[in-house]
């Protein structure tokens, strides 16, 4: 077997369910030896609470002493609105998670973590708002770090070729931030966009234990326990350690003067790559949802 994918995992939990998700699809990667997460970033300050959801998800998965950080810039980035992450960040005596909210600053945990690594060994998945990228990479012994460790980051977002805001590079304060970022990041990126027909959450997630907290965000989020929800968060996970799974092909993002993203495959950027998934949905939910549902292999 190959080597474990090491893996920094940065989140905005609490605007979907598939946040939540894709952490348990991790953690399962993690369970058989696919992946090693080296610590979980919590990207939005709207809502402090979604880095309590986190810290409650890796208690449950048995990883609790996990390092975390959390984005705290003056600019307020991400959704207020809050679906399920107050509920799971206060519930300590379910969980049995300390962290509510309030963590290490993002720059900072990233630092820490990064420090620790041999050179072009981390692989970052972004599947919420990068702002704390861009902190990062704007900090001096940050991006002398990401020079040094990152082998690659994988952005889940919009890689339509039709300009649009998506969610994660264009809303909720984030897009004056991208098109610096995406200047300045000096390793491969792998985009991200497909997951909005692959429905998970509905079929095996439902059986599991009662106080598993995937579970719980994935009830009160809409009630997907009983409808499902798109995957578009596991499908970037999944990418991570499973790459067969995948086509890639080179191109290059962009964003245009209106803050609209977008896929250009005709103008080649060295380290920019789209990835779309080679095999058929109805797999890949099988695949996301059997992870998804498996016990944790110790609590």
């Amino acid at each position: 077997m190959p080597d474990e994918v090491k893996i920094i995992f940065d989140t905005d939990m609490g605007s979907d369910c598939d946040d939540a998700g894709a952490m348990a699809v991790l953690h399962k990667l993690a369970d058989r030896g696919e992946v090693e997460i080296l610590g979980v970033i919590f990207s939005s300050n709207a809502n402090k609470f979604g880095v309590g959801t986190c810290a409650a998800i890796n208690s449950y998965y048995g990883r609790k002493e996990l390092p975390l950080g959390q984005y705290q810039g003056d600019i307020i980035v991400g959704d207020s609105r809050d679906f399920y992450t107050q509920h799971i960040a206060e519930a300590v005596s379910v969980y049995g998670h300390s962290v509510i909210d309030s963590t290490t600053e993002s720059t900072l945990a990233y630092k820490n973590i990064l420090r620790k690594q041999t050179d072009k060994s981390v692989t970052i998945i972004t599947v919420g708002h990068p702002v704390a990228l861009y902190y990062l990479i704007k900090d001096e012994e940050g991006r002398d770090l990401v020079k040094a460790k990152v082998k690659r980051w994988i952005a889940m977002t919009h890689t339509g070729t039709v300009a649009k805001k998506d969610w994660n590079f264009g809303q909720n304060r984030s897009a004056p931030f991208i098109k610096e970022l995406l200047k300045l990041w000096p390793t491969e990126i792998y985009f991200s966009g497909k997951g909005r027909n692959i429905i998970t959450g509905h079929k095996r997630l439902p059986a599991t234990d009662v106080n598993n907290p995937v579970k719980k965000a994935y009830e009160l989020w809409g009630n997907s326990l009983e409808k499902g929800r798109s995957s578009w968060d596991q499908i970037a996970v999944l990418f991570a350690a499973r790459p067969e799974y995948f086509s890639v092909e080179k191109g290059s993002m962009h964003q245009n003067d209106s803050l609209e993203t977008f896929w250009d495959p005709k103008v080649i950027k060295e380290h920019h790559y789209r990835i779309t998934p080679k095999i058929q949905d109805r797999e890949l939910e099988t695949v996301i949802e059997d992870l998804m549902a498996e016990e944790p292999l110790k609590k």
